[in-house]
């Protein structure tokens, strides 16, 4: 009889982590095998730092365009993009050296859309807030109607983007 121990690794080889950027959330590996996620962008907006020199990959999940910093630390685009960054570097990344992209920012309901406009503020507060730390995006998906979710690859920094109506990659 064989006794077999709990695994420590994933069942398939090369089969990485799902790493979720939940609603003002980031998250940050360097696991070329892992795969990071932020679902359901509708006027949120997700950015996409990948360093080519370290493969270090982080991904924001930003909700509203400004507000004071607070916990989830991503939340709000003009006080949650320095504590992104920040960590991004502390892990070993270099912002100036990194990729960035963006998704999101739709205009998902009609009426809200053109009194609130939401999702053009937060692409708005974002590429303001970039410009204000000297970084731009290098690709974007911003704007629209339709809600998004991506997939960022660390292995490669390609940054897969699904809708209901198409899929694109960054």
């Amino acid at each position: 009889m064989m006794t077999l121990a709990a695994p420590t690794a994933p069942a398939v080889a090369g089969e990485g982590r799902v790493l979720v950027a939940g609603i003002g959330e980031m998250v940050i590996t360097r696991d070329p095998s892992d795969v990071l996620v932020a679902y359901g962008l509708g006027s949120c907006v997700a950015l996409a730092a990948w360093d080519p020199q370290t493969r270090l990959a982080a991904l924001a999940h930003f909700m509203l365009p400004s507000g004071p910093l607070t916990h989830p630390p991503v939340k709000f685009v003009d006080s949650g993009l320095p504590t992104f960054l920040a960590e991004f570097a502390k892990a070993g990344g270099s912002p100036r050296r990194a990729q960035l992209k963006a998704a999101g920012g739709a205009a998902m309901l009609a009426v809200v859309a053109t009194t609130m406009e939401i999702g053009k503020r937060n692409a708005d507060a974002l590429d303001k807030a970039l410009g204000q730390h000297g970084l731009r995006l290098h690709q974007s998906d911003l704007g629209g109607k339709a809600g998004r979710t991506v997939q960022l690859e660390p292995a490669t920094g390609r940054l897969l983007i699904k809708s209901v109506s198409s899929v694109s990659v960054l």
